[in-house]
């Protein structure tokens, strides 16, 4: 069934939107989060990439020196 039609009458103006004095600082400080977190990020990821080339390094040198010591005792065994 149809509903009836409005009447113009008085519209009721929705309420204007309440003020928040500390929504700036809070948008300020949020920003700021984020911003310390990206860089944070940032270095974090630096020392990470650092940490990793340096225990490759360390693993690439412990393996060459474990060569070496083995190939000194296969020569001294067979008199090469």
């Amino acid at each position: 069934m149809a509903e009836p039609a409005q009447t113009r009458g008085r519209v009721e103006e929705p309420d204007p939107p309440l003020h928040d004095p500390h929504a700036i600082a809070r948008e300020y400080h949020y920003q700021r989060r984020r911003r310390a977190a990206r860089v944070e990020r940032r270095r974090e990821q630096r020392f990470a990439r650092a940490r990793f080339w340096l225990v490759l390094l360390c693993l690439v040198l412990a393996v060459a020196v474990i060569g070496v010591l083995i190939l000194q005792q296969v020569q001294n065994i067979f008199g090469i």
